[in-house]
């Protein structure tokens, strides 16, 4: 019986492949801190390919010691990844834009749940682009889970069976924790997201339309059940999923400090951020979807 997460380390994760960038990487085979990059600098286009091909392989890339940046210069960072979108459809734009999400005494964390963001779209988030811009001096980390990584240490024998699964994820979680903004809702409001927004089937481990790599994709935010499968079978499967995901081996923890950027991979990682705190936080954040 094997209880290790060992993997050799992929040649393409070998941080001399991305030069001009300097990479440092923080896990074996995911997660990296990118230095020496000012996001408001004119980048040419091999750093910005080289910025791309990071975020691709490592999941989830870090900038620190950052400017602020403004709204506009957030969504033309961004576009290095893919192309800005609209988010969440829980809040109404007029088009692609960066969200700000504050905490305070009178608005506390509530996203202390694992998952990746807008995986009920029709078309889910494939990026997430965040800087903070203020936050408490302790607490407020953010946590990472590589979802590839934990699908490469299945066994054989789970990998076969979850395969070829197929799972339903739905937004409405009223009445679960994180769900204060959908009680605000009037009835008209709340049913005509319903009929707009339909519960979405994904499969429980995607390939990925990019690097064509395999991961797990259920999380607990979102995913409700397993079709197919008896309600007793699909719960157990999908907690061992949620239990496995949250393996150390498979995780990374960031302490932010001011102006701190993170770009990560919604279709290979999952997060949560830590809710131990009341100070004041700003977050700007913007997802995006792949280019064309």
């Amino acid at each position: 019986m094997s209880t290790n997460f060992i993997e050799p380390t992929e040649d393409w994760l070998r941080p001399q492949r991305f030069a001009p960038l300097t990479v440092v990487p923080l896990m074996p085979n995911f997660g990296a801190r990118i230095e020496g990059i000012d996001l408001t600098a004119d980048l040419d286009a091999p750093t910005r390919a080289a910025l791309r091909e990071a975020w691709l392989r490592f999941g989830v890339i870090f900038f620190a010691n950052q400017p602020k940046l403004t709204p506009d210069h957030q969504l033309e960072v961004a576009a290095i990844f893919g192309t800005p979108d609209f988010g969440s459809h829980l809040v109404e734009k007029a088009g692609p834009q960066v969200d700000h999400i504050i905490i305070d005494e009178n608005r506390p964390p509530q996203t202390n749940l694992w998952h990746s963001d807008n995986t009920t779209l029709p078309e889910p988030s494939m990026g997430t682009m965040i800087q903070i811009q203020d936050g408490p001096a302790v607490g407020g980390n953010t946590a990472w889970a590589c979802t590839r990584k934990a699908y490469n240490c299945l066994s054989d024998r789970m990998k076969a069976y979850v395969d070829d699964l197929v799972a339903v994820h739905y937004w409405d979680t009223r009445g679960h924790k994180g769900a204060s903004y959908l009680q605000a809702w009037d009835e008209a409001t709340y049913f005509d997201k319903i009929r707009k927004y339909p519960p979405k089937e994904n499969p429980v481990v995607l390939t990925h339309p990019i690097t064509g790599t395999k991961a797990i994709y259920v999380n607990e935010t979102y995913t409700r059940y397993i079709c197919g499968l008896h309600n007793y079978e699909s719960q157990a499967i999908l907690q061992f999923l949620y239990s496995w995901i949250r393996m150390p081996e498979f995780f990374l923890y960031h302490h932010w400090k001011a102006n701190d950027v993170a770009v990560w991979d919604n279709l290979s990682m999952q997060h949560y951020a830590l809710a131990d705190y009341q100070a004041f936080r700003l977050n700007q954040r913007v997802t995006f979807m792949a280019e064309a």
